[in-house]
């Protein structure tokens, strides 16, 4: 897709850290971090939602990401990592990726928790739905 950075990026018409690439994913330094370090693992081809991703690339991404989070803590001795990913209107790129994030102790990055409350047919009624869901190759 001519118009998207990560396609660009993967294709070589646009510049980045690339920190590792195989056929199917391309993993570089993000331009705008939330800590030193943090990194992008995109499969090469676009896909704009976690859930259209074919298995193959799908797997070939977590499993970079699980290599690109072992090197980074590592190198950075971390205090830990975040690990995510965004769909819908929170994503930035409309292409999908993975960020490896390494955490430090008091580093300011947060995740704000609303609070919400549920009671217990709440989750009997959210339950039952996601296992019919489920059950139907949903």
């Amino acid at each position: 897709m001519s118009n998207c950075i990560f396609c660009q990026i993967v294709s070589k018409e646009m510049g980045a850290y690339i920190v590792y690439e195989n056929e199917l994913v391309c993993c570089f330094l993000d331009r705008d971090p939330i800590n030193k370090g943090h990194v992008l693992v995109v499969p090469k081809k676009h896909y704009q939602e976690f859930s259209e991703v074919d298995r193959e690339s799908l797997v070939e991404v977590i499993m970079v990401a699980q290599r690109a989070a072992r090197v980074l803590e590592s190198i950075l001795n971390t205090d830990g990592l975040t690990i995510m990913q965004n769909n819908g209107i929170f994503k930035d790129v409309e292409h999908y990726h993975m960020h490896i994030v390494p955490r430090f102790k008091d580093d300011g990055f947060s995740w704000v928790e609303p609070e919400i409350s549920m009671n217990e047919d709440d989750f009997m009624n959210i339950q039952a739905s996601l296992t019919a869901s489920f059950h139907q190759g949903c």
